[in-house]
């Protein structure tokens, strides 16, 4: 007799009574320090630039961050470079645990370096300037000849890579030096903001957004009315100069200066600028290496450590240190951000009956915490299974959670895994993942208790 039938057969000879089925609540064991997981911490930068840093050196990371110059991924007209995307996320697959992949695309680099449109489209008369020494070519970003091919690009790209369940984000360039809206790199030209209105520069906003139109954009702050009509459309917002105290200038710096200044001015623009992390990510590339921080720089323990509040207090996911070393003094630093940027996921509790029967359900409730500064942008699936002492599957099932909406705090979540009627009697182990589409355990939890295939055993039952 199951302990259900038990449990009605004695409320027929009691009338009125209450049984108390057992229960059991867990409470998974915490970690304590950083982890890793796909699209948030710190980043990879354009596979490490080639050096195999050691993790005493440089953390480990959650993001591939790789950027392509247009004569690099169409040499030829019509003849896209996939390849060189989809290495990156070959590199980003490989990486334990794997990583997702950010992307960007430029059209300029700097005067001396060569023009980075290819030679074809130049030769189809799209206008611009040369350098004084003819070695770099300049477009017109309101050239429509140059506006179609850019437009033809990235439809190309987004044709292959948009909805790629590993591309965390696509960061809204093709404009200025490095896609990075500016080309103050350029002293003889006229800046941007002066040569092109908002709305000439709004088409390639709309170029990401039609291209791209389900993988999550960032865009960068210094984008003025483009950055808020970006984020009014969904995107999120980066800063590239993260870090700067006296970088520049002993009297004026980015920290101080600048970031608080554009973000109030994007706030009055736009009332939801500071909830846009909420749905887009947050992200960050540092000024310089961390090395200059200590040797040129002379950043003290203090100001290292207010840049990376600073960023928490953005609800940043990410930050590019740019592949290079972290000064042994800093890094305590580095990692305590680890253990707050992104998202940290972290299962509290777990309550369930103690007893099952076959063919009944086992009712899972959650006590979830996001212990991060901000949500899970891609989509992952919150998955229980139920699994023998030989470690057979012998049920399994995908919550209707959307944890992308899990901002940091604390939230319940129920799941009712439906068990076989063949369940035989015996113990059995409550196991619980976050899911791909593959079904691979992708999300590294702050929880002790994971399995060799990327599962977290939390707790047990009985089945009779």
């Amino acid at each position: 007799m199951n302990i259900k039938t038990l449990v009605s057969l004695m409320c027929m000879v009691f009338p009125g009574a209450v049984m108390a089925v057992p229960m059991t609540v867990v409470t998974p064991k915490a970690l304590s320090g950083p982890i890793t997981n796909p699209g948030t911490g710190i980043a990879s930068f354009h596979q490490g630039y080639g050096d195999q840093l050691t993790q005493a050196q440089y953390p480990d990371t959650g993001i591939e961050y790789e950027r392509f110059y247009w004569s690099e991924v169409e040499p030829v007209e019509g003849q896209y470079n996939f390849a060189l995307v989809d290495e990156a996320f070959k590199f980003a697959a490989k990486h334990q645990p794997a990583m997702n992949v950010g992307l960007r695309f430029m059209v300029m680099d700097g005067p001396e370096s060569g023009s980075k449109i290819p030679d074809w489209l130049i030769k189809k008369g799209v206008k611009g300037v040369w350098t004084s020494d003819n070695k770099t070519f300049a477009p017109d970003l309101d050239d429509p000849i140059f506006l179609e091919y850019s437009q033809r690009l990235l439809n190309a790209f987004g044709k292959r890579y948009d909805g790629n369940e590993n591309l965390a984000y696509i960061d809204i360039g093709m404009v200025g030096s490095w896609g990075e809206w500016h080309n103050s790199n350029f002293p003889s030209m006229t800046p941007l903001e002066k040569r092109y209105t908002p709305a000439q520069l709004e088409k390639y906003v709309t170029m990401h957004f039609t291209a791209f139109p389900k993988t999550p954009k960032i865009m960068l702050i210094a984008g003025g009315d483009n950055l808020v009509s970006a984020m009014r459309r969904g995107a999120g917002w980066r800063g590239d100069c993260l870090g700067d105290w006296r970088n520049f200038s002993t009297t004026w710096n980015l920290m101080e200066d600048d970031y608080p200044q554009r973000i109030e001015a994007a706030q009055a623009a736009w009332s939801g600028f500071k909830d846009a992390w909420k749905r887009a990510p947050i992200s960050f590339e540092i000024c310089g290496h961390m090395a200059e921080w200590k040797t040129i720089q002379h950043y003290s323990l203090e100001e290292v450590q207010r840049t990376f509040d600073w960023a928490e207090a953005q609800h940043a996911s990410t930050i590019n240190l740019k592949s290079t070393e972290v000064p042994a003094m800093y890094r305590g630093i580095v990692d305590k951000a680890l253990t707050k940027l992104g998202y940290r996921f972290r299962l509290a509790s777990l309550s369930h009956d103690s007893v099952v029967s076959k063919g009944g359900t086992l009712t899972l409730n959650g006590q979830w915490k996001n212990e991060g500064v901000a949500p899970i942008y891609l989509k992952y699936d919150l998955s229980y299974r139920l699994v023998n002492d030989a470690n057979k599957v012998i049920a399994q099932g995908r919550t209707s959670d959307d944890i992308r909406s899990w901002l940091p705090g604390e939230r319940t979540a129920s799941y009712r895994l439906a068990l076989p009627a063949t369940l035989a009697n015996g113990q059995y182990f409550v196991e619980v993942a976050m899911l791909d589409k593959q079904g691979k355990a992708r999300i590294n939890l702050a929880n002790e208790g994971k399995q060799s295939d990327g599962w977290y055993r939390v707790s047990k039952v009985r089945a009779q």
